[in-house]
């Protein structure tokens, strides 16, 4: 099928649907041409013992390691959306978003327009830090002038508890997230899957969800993906090029 052929199917999909989820992976990320961000997502799901959650609880030094690291990404401050992103918050502009389930830590919907509300970070964010006794949330910009200052690891200014960068490490137990994105996808009529492979679990069930509740697939990708077979559109092309127009084409049906 060409690739007009399968916007212009998409196209009816979404004009179609009245619940939207989108899945948004490292794909999206990267065509904001942030390599690093899209690293330390990785680190958020790694197995490895330098970055596990014991092992950051502990062992100081590696936790002083990890502060380090942290302190680089302040960049994420200077990132911003892409046309993918922009594309995805029209949708909720137009009514049609139900919410984004995403795979990445950089806030980029948000600086988009989406709703904080409706973005559900699997993995956790990039720009917050939050206490490990009492939750309580600080924005990693505050902390990461503070590092740049010269402090190696600071704390919790309420109960003096230990501070982690709010992504999910391995060896954390699963956050709220993963079921309200597993609730989501299950009320969904249509799940649009972009710029993701799926292979990291929990978040790879998602699509399966939707499908299994009887909702239409949208995948745009460049590569594969576990579900592709199940897709009522499968388009091998960037998210940031395909999208745009699919959203340009549905608003102006939408104003005649």
């Amino acid at each position: 099928m060409e690739i007009e052929e399968l916007i212009e199917k998409t196209v009816k999909l979404v004009l179609d649907a009245q619940r939207i989820v989108v899945f948004t992976g490292t794909g999206v990320s990267t065509e904001s041409h942030i390599s690093a961000i899209r690293s330390s997502s990785d680190l958020s799901t790694t197995t490895s013992n330098e970055f596990a959650f014991p092992t950051f609880v502990g062992n100081p030094t590696v936790r002083s390691r990890s502060w380090q690291t942290w302190n680089m990404f302040r960049m994420i401050e200077m990132v911003q959306p892409n046309p993918a992103h922009y594309a995805i918050a029209e949708l909720d502009k137009m009514g049609k978003l139900d919410c984004v389930i995403t795979q990445n830590v950089d806030g980029l919907h948000q600086k988009a327009g989406v709703p904080e509300e409706k973005v559900i970070e699997l993995h956790g964010s990039l720009r917050w830090l939050k206490c490990l006794n009492c939750d309580r949330r600080y924005p990693m910009m505050e902390i990461a002038r503070k590092l740049g200052e010269g402090e190696e690891e600071t704390i919790c200014s309420e109960c003096g508890g230990m501070l982690k960068p709010a992504t999910i490490s391995f060896g954390e137990p699963p956050p709220k997230e993963t079921s309200e994105a597993e609730q989501h996808s299950r009320n969904c009529d249509l799940f649009m899957l972009l710029g993701s492979s799926l292979m990291v679990y929990p978040a790879a069930y998602m699509p399966i969800y939707a499908i299994q509740s009887g909702a239409k697939l949208v995948i745009i990708n460049v590569g594969t993906a576990p579900v592709d077979q199940h897709a009522n559109v499968l388009i091998n092309e960037t998210v940031g090029e395909v999208l745009p127009k699919i959203i340009e084409r549905v608003k102006s049906r939408l104003a005649h």
